[in-house]
């Protein structure tokens, strides 16, 4: 039976991190909350509240998932990591169970996709507002982005069709996504120490670092999030200061 707790003389760094730049991957997107504020009635009394109890249910779930696979030893070089929950369910509940596991495992991707895409239909709204002759800055009758809704829908479905077509590694493209959103915490984090101050400055200081750790543990492939973020800057229109 594999040990939970391997001794640290026998951890590989180089797969350690690997695994970590993979794993930061569960944990990205709860700042996706802040483009849907003006969904709230009451936002800076709920804002805070969906955040934190958002944030606490995920990582119990992931925690308890963690729990659940080191007892199982449901992990390790003979069985794919998207094997493990449903090894468990079958050693659990039997083989006619595992359609309960796919449900609760489209539901999962289906909350993360509809959370992902409202929000970032909301972000190209709010940036279309600097043009607004633009089709993205509409509203609908019911005050939704339907247009930048429709272009991110759009845009998805192309990468979709991308993705299949070059026959891309997911994980692969899982750490190139984490260095994109590292980056975006970090510039985030850095704007936290010229605009906090106190207590708050300290903690977008030590943000800062972790960011920095974080693109570390990514390696060579931080360079596609250094190269996206230089070309949206070198090719984006400068906004004039008011």
């Amino acid at each position: 039976m594999l040990s939970p707790s391997p001794a640290v003389t026998d951890i590989d760094h180089s797969q350690l991190f690997a695994a970590l730049s993979v794993m930061f991957w569960c944990f990205v997107g709860l700042e996706a909350f802040a483009h849907l504020a003006s969904e709230f009635k009451q936002p800076e009394r709920d804002f805070p509240r969906a955040l934190m109890i958002g944030l606490l249910l995920a990582g119990t779930v992931y925690w308890a998932c963690t729990v659940l696979v080191l007892h199982f030893t449901a992990y390790g070089a003979d069985m794919a990591a998207a094997a493990s929950l449903p090894a468990i369910v079958v050693q659990l509940f039997g083989v006619k169970a595992l359609w309960i596991a796919c449900v609760i495992g489209y539901l999962a991707c289906f909350a993360s996709l509809n959370i992902y895409i409202q929000s970032f239909a909301r972000l190209v709204w709010s940036q279309a507002l600097y043009k607004p002759d633009s089709r993205l800055s509409r509203l609908s009758k019911r005050q939704l982005p339907l247009n930048a809704l429709n272009a991110v829908l759009g845009c998805c479905v192309l990468s979709t069709l991308a993705i299949y077509w070059l026959d891309i590694n997911l994980d692969a493209l899982i750490v190139y996504a984490n260095g994109i959103f590292i980056m975006i915490y970090l510039l985030c984090m850095l704007a936290g120490c010229r605009l906090l101050k106190g207590r708050y400055k300290a903690l977008a200081v030590i943000g800062g670092v972790l960011c920095l750790l974080l693109l570390a543990m990514v390696g060579w492939k931080s360079l596609y999030a250094i190269v996206m973020l230089a070309g949206l800057w070198w090719f984006l229109p400068k906004r004039s200061a008011v």
